[in-house]
């Protein structure tokens, strides 16, 4: 390989490595960007990865602490063994001279002090209202963001989105951000994470700068905290939460804050906290449903420059439930996987890494086994039966409720249904209306599908 030619594939593929760091590492977004955000990918030739730092304690920190598990990482993500070279950057002038400066890895030294700094974590300016893919299950979200970006501290004070995690919610934080910031490049924000909040507040209680904590928290104009279920049990935290809302709220300044469940569902979460949570709107995202999960993986793709075609897309649609995060390791993958082997992406490269990625979960072939025997068990009819052409009372009866059960459970395409039964798009249209006819009209039936389904799901 060339000195030059891979940079952009590389930099994808330490993407994917930080991605690994947050999952199986259980590092903090916060401890990603303070140590990992400014290397740089500098060269790969002959199986050796050449990457920087600037900064002279991020290399340090890099060098003696995580070198050989991001070897590691790159070499496990690529299928072959990579050397990776860290070099310091700061003082270089020439290329030549970078090349020079490579540095023996963590394995062969001895091991440094723990470092612990805690830090804001800087905007990402990629997060914009513009890059957001908008759909049902988060417009409402993105409605009420936008809405804050343009008026703040308005009609929705504060705002508290709540979903699972990798749904988006940063995402928006960060376009709201960086919206006030073009329109009012002086305003004054703060974004934080409720474990940083905790974290910095006990440092101030142990170096008694309290005062400056609170006209940090307390004389900005737009406060935004992501997590912020991390404080609920802490009481002198909560305490002082309660105080710094209180002032901003009646300064008539934004709040925006974030979490995984709704205010009343936090437990140990101080009722007044709860009570000023839901003062102004709460807004919540839900898991993207297969249209936006398809929409999502075509951005994505375009935006990393990965060809995907629309078979593996509706693919990667269907099996891709979990979260936004989860779709980006995917397609991140795919790309290595199309960089290292030089050929178009195909279905058998899409099914393995799916078998990668969702770790043991359930692929929707396999839940379509299922929901076939399950109907065998109930209403005896096989699966030979319902795809076949007999059309009598018993086995129509059956073929509607298992595709009812696939879309259902699976979100599958209606196309893909119409292939599993050899039939068209107004087929499945019409089994899809006859079982929602009788769960409104026949009084035992849901519960009856409510039984099938159970045994299907667990």
């Amino acid at each position: 390989m060339s000195d030059q030619k891979y940079i952009e594939e590389m930099r994808q593929i330490w993407e994917m490595v930080k991605d690994s760091f947050r999952e199986n590492e259980k590092l903090s977004e916060t401890f990603i960007n303070l140590w990992f955000s400014d290397i740089e990918i500098i060269s790969f030739e002959n199986d050796v990865l050449t990457i920087g730092s600037a900064s002279e304690l991020k290399f340090k920190i890099v060098q003696d602490r995580y070198l050989d598990k991001i070897r590691n990482e790159f070499s496990k993500l690529m299928g072959f063994e990579i050397h990776v070279n860290l070099i310091f950057t700061g003082s270089a002038v020439s290329a030549d001279q970078i090349k020079q400066r490579v540095i023996t890895p963590a394995s062969q030294r001895a091991p440094a002090e723990e470092e612990n700094s805690p830090v804001m974590p800087s905007y990402n300016f990629e997060y914009t209202f513009e890059n957001f893919i908008v759909g049902s299950t988060n417009k409402f979200a993105h409605a009420a963001c936008v809405a804050v970006a343009n008026n703040p501290a308005t009609n929705y004070n504060p705002l508290f989105i709540y979903g699972n995690s990798g749904l988006g919610k940063t995402h928006l934080m960060c376009a709201v951000i960086n919206k006030l910031k073009s329109d009012n490049p002086n305003i004054k924000i703060i974004y934080t994470k409720g474990e940083d909040f905790t974290n910095q507040m006990i440092a101030c209680l142990t170096s008694k700068t309290m005062d400056e904590f609170r006209n940090k928290y307390r004389k900005c104009d737009v406060l935004l905290i992501d997590d912020i279920q991390f404080i609920a049990g802490k009481i002198s935290i909560q305490e002082e939460f309660f105080h710094t809302f209180n002032a901003l709220f009646e300064e008539k300044k934004q709040i925006i804050l974030t979490s995984d469940r709704p205010p009343r569902d936090i437990k140990t979460l101080e009722d007044r906290l709860k009570s000023r949570f839901e003062w102004g709107l709460l807004a919540d995202i839900e898991p993207p449903d297969l249209e936006l999960r398809i929409a999502i993986i075509k951005k994505k793709a375009e935006q990393v420059k990965v060809s995907i075609p629309d078979e593996v897309l509706t693919y990667l649609g269907e099996n891709l439930r979990s979260n936004i995060r989860q779709i980006e390791g995917a397609i991140k993958k795919l790309g290595a996987l199309s960089f290292l082997s030089g050929r178009s992406i195909t279905m058998e490269e899409a099914q393995s890494v799916l078998t990668i990625l969702l770790d043991g979960a359930e692929p929707v072939n396999v839940t379509v086994d299922k929901i076939f025997a399950a109907i065998y068990s109930h209403y005896g009819v096989s699966r030979e039966e319902i795809v076949g052409p007999k059309r009598n009372k018993d086995i129509a009866n059956a073929r509607h409720v298992t595709v009812y059960l696939i879309r259902q459970i699976t979100e599958m395409s209606l196309q893909n249904i119409a292939k599993i039964f050899d039939r068209d798009h107004a087929t499945i249209m019409s089994s899809l209306r006859a079982v929602e006819k009788r769960l409104n009209t026949e009084a035992g039936f849901p519960a009856e599908l409510a039984d099938i389904k159970k045994e299907i799901t667990g």
